[in-house]
């Protein structure tokens, strides 16, 4: 009874909050009335719980923030998740491309460079045992791409049904890092789910990706070629690098002379942050402005590095955990320690993802966006130059320089692709940011992410 006068106050209440269409009772369960430390009011309607997905005793932790400023029907639906693998999706949101960032006092800061101010945002925490999300089978807990892709669909499945206003709506699907594996194998998901059925089939446009790790070379391979570029590395060594030919995947793996250097040259770039070179670490109140006062720069003064512990704080909190529907008891991480992940899959290549989806003549509007802030080592620019380019799509045109308020942003390179005259496969570079492009180059990131739901790159 308590619950049937709950759900009837939440449809009545529905009325007057402004919804532009019927919620399920079960998606009204997980509105968010209200957030500690947000004392402003937002303009869109927010919702966070758990989505089980069918036939199994996983629970996925889900936030969806609707558009800003629109009827949330007339805007795409985007899901985001973190790569790692086994990263809270809610990094994205805390520190990266969310309405709201929390500041070291736990209050939630407006983000004028929100991406829900272009369409309704799904953040996820997957695969099960990765923040607030878990599983009652302690065997679902061991995970690997191909169920993390299948879990993924699950999930997109599960959350339509709970919000099937957004059936018809254009779907996309976006990640960065590890979501370099995520998402192609998301999309290959989601292109056989629609083929094998006649009815209820997604409206899948494409997925965007930000500093993929694609294959072995474009992590740890792409990292020691970005340093020895920003010249953080001195000659002798590289030499010898090179001379053992250690910039083949397989050499770094199975010589001891590279095993070796790469361990010094982790150790000769000292306390650098290796996803963001040029950027701070998180150090004292005193060492910041110390740094400021040093470097007056701009793009420095806008990024927090000690964004990732306010987060950490903030979604530790009982009261918040309470205000978004999620097991109290769970203690949020940003990368998951319970999650088993078989590490054997990040030595998967990924590239003939790309072919298949492009290829795909049930999907022939497909667009993908792969984009890399040249900044970062962790997943560097030149790992996705070294792969992109031999997809066996023909250059359409070659590293345009894109602007934003007169000043270069980046470089655009865009590629033939069947089925269509119009290409659906780009490659943006933002020059100066980091491996999360949204928390370092903000504006930037919106700019790019507004471009491509637009089709307009």
């Amino acid at each position: 009874m308590l619950v049937e006068k709950t759900i009837f106050l939440l449809l009545f209440l529905s009325s007057f909050l402004g919804f532009s269409f019927q919620y399920t009772n079960e998606a009204l369960l997980d509105q968010i009335s209200e957030l500690p430390g947000l004392n402003w009011k937002p303009s869109f309607n927010q919702f966070s719980g758990y989505l089980n997905l069918k036939g199994t005793h996983k629970f996925i932790h889900y936030w969806l923030v609707e558009v800003e400023n629109a009827a949330p029907e007339t805007a795409p639906l985007v899901f985001w998740t973190n790569g790692g693998p086994g990263c809270s999706g809610l990094i994205g949101f805390m520190t990266e491309q969310g309405p709201f960032r929390p500041d070291a006092d736990g209050n939630l800061l407006p983000n004028p460079y929100a991406w829900n101010k272009i369409s309704n945002m799904v953040f996820l925490e997957q695969p099960v045992g990765v923040g607030f999300s878990y599983s009652e089978v302690s065997d679902d807990y061991k995970i690997g791409d191909d169920q993390a892709a299948q879990d993924n669909l699950a999930t997109i499945l599960s959350f339509l049904v709970k919000f099937p206003q957004f059936n018809n709506t254009p779907l996309f699907i976006t990640s960065e890092s590890y979501g370099g594996h995520y998402m192609p194998e998301l999309a290959d998901a989601i292109i056989k789910y629609n083929d094998a059925n006649d009815f209820n089939k997604l409206n899948f446009k494409g997925f965007a990706v930000g500093n993929p790790y694609t294959d072995y070379y474009s992590g740890v391979g792409a990292q020691m070629e970005t340093y020895w570029g920003k010249q953080l590395l001195p000659k002798p060594l590289w030499d010898t690098y090179i001379a053992n030919n250690c910039t083949d995947p397989l050499q770094q793996m199975n010589s001891s002379t590279c095993s070796f250097l790469l361990l010094d040259f982790m150790k000769k770039i000292g306390n650098l942050n290796p996803y963001a070179l040029d950027y701070p670490v998180c150090v004292s109140t005193q060492q910041k402005h110390m740094f400021k006062f040093l470097f007056q720069t701009e793009n420095i003064e806008e990024y927090e590095p000690c964004e990732d512990n306010y987060a950490s704080n903030y979604l530790n909190k009982i009261e918040v955990k309470e205000s978004l529907n999620v097991k109290s008891n769970i203690e949020w991480e940003e990368c998951s320690r319970t999650t088993k992940y078989n590490l054997m899959d990040k030595m998967l290549h990924m590239q003939h993802y790309y072919k298949t989806i492009l290829n795909s003549k049930t999907h022939p509007d497909l667009r993908v966006l792969v984009y890399s802030g040249d900044d970062d080592g962790v997943c560097g620019t030149i790992g996705t130059q070294r792969w992109i380019y031999d997809l066996g799509f023909s250059v359409s045109s070659l590293w345009n320089t894109w602007y934003l308020d007169g000043q270069t942003a980046g470089y655009i390179t865009k590629f033939n692709t069947p089925l269509s005259k119009n290409t659906r496969l780009s490659f943006i570079t933002v020059h100066f940011a980091g491996h999360e492009v949204p928390t370092y180059k903000p504006k930037e990131a919106l700019e790019l992410f507004k471009m491509y739901i637009d089709n307009k790159i």
